[in-house]
């Protein structure tokens, strides 16, 4: 059976991770993508040096993909880049806004070249704007969203530790990429995609924005605590942490009955529905801990799990 993107051509005017990880899903899933850099190369191959001398962002990044040196800003190069448009189903760029229009290969231009053609184009902070000609970076747009405010402990933001930005724009983008070439299929031309890791972000924090909006709250960070469920988080255990997770009322009355075995906590005012169990979190939390502090983390997990309670290890990246 082949592979569901057989057949498609895939150009990418690429570097960095957003733009690389769309089109290694394209790549997963059967494209072929040409992958093209400047002459010195994406600079992510310089990240670091982990994978038999290679950088493991981009080993990760650029498998299943082939790859082609270009300097657009000779014509040779640029009618190369002009033929292979003609050819491919989708075009996706991530350098700085304006700079493929100036080399003439703006979506105008390349829509006239190949009226079927995807085009996908990411950007920091969109095409306009004060802020369209900043450079942006995972991390920044973590800071510059609020992101970073709702994760640490408390007064203290901190970043996420993967590319969450990064990743989450090209995923989005991979996802919109698809409908457009399922509707290209129902008989539509090709279209202009244009999304930015603000905009992406943005929208991952769209329940922090309605809860300042709608109540006033300003959310910050809850370390390994949930902002806005208890019990989600953290636990002492006789021989360390462990991971609780209760997400609803009746999950809550199990694990008094059967996980805690104390079912009198699931009808006190205190604890009696999530609101309250969020504003009396240290008290709940020392009730908790009361009971687990009896038992090591593997007979805990054990005795949780058989409630039908969610939990888990709290692993380093070894574990």
């Amino acid at each position: 059976m082949s592979a569901p993107l057989a057949g498609l051509l895939v150009v990418a005017l690429e570097q960095a991770v957003a733009a690389p990880y769309c089109t290694r899903l394209l790549a997963e899933g059967g494209a072929r993508v040409i992958k093209l850099e400047r002459p010195e190369g994406d600079f992510a191959r310089a990240y670091d040096s982990a994978i038999h001398g290679q950088s493991a962002y981009f080993v990760w990044l650029n498998s299943g993909k082939e790859s082609l040196a270009v300097d657009l800003t000779q014509e040779a190069d640029r009618a190369l880049l002009r033929a292979m448009l003609t050819k491919a189903d989708v075009f996706i760029q991530n350098l700085k806004p304006g700079s493929v229009d100036k080399l003439g290969f703006g979506w105008g231009a390349v829509h006239a070249l190949n009226p079927r053609l995807v085009m996908c184009s990411i950007s920091g902070y969109g095409t306009t704007g004060p802020y369209a000609e900043m450079k942006a970076y995972d991390a920044l747009i973590q800071a510059e969203t609020g992101l970073c405010s709702v994760t640490g402990s408390p007064g203290e933001p901190s970043k996420v530790g993967a590319s969450i930005c990064d990743i989450s724009t090209g995923l989005s983008c991979y996802g919109e990429i698809l409908k457009a070439l399922y509707a290209r299929e129902r008989g539509a031309t090709g279209t202009h995609i244009e999304t930015s890791l603000f905009e992406t972000l943005s929208e991952w924090m769209a329940v922090p924005l309605a809860i300042l909006e709608y109540t006033g709250k300003m959310l910050t960070g809850t370390g390994m605590d949930h902002a806005q469920l208890a019990p989600y988080g953290s636990y002492a255990a006789a021989d360390g942490p462990i991971f609780v997770v209760i997400q609803n009322q009746r999950e809550w009355v199990q694990f008094c009955r059967a996980g805690l075995e104390r079912p009198e906590l699931a009808d006190d005012p205190r604890y009696s529905n999530n609101v309250a169990r969020v504003e009396n979190r240290d008290a709940l939390r020392a009730e908790l801990e009361a009971v687990f502090r009896r038992y090591p983390r593997a007979e805990l997990a054990q005795k949780l799990n058989a409630a039908g309670i969610a939990c888990g290890n709290i692993n380093d990246i070894d574990g």
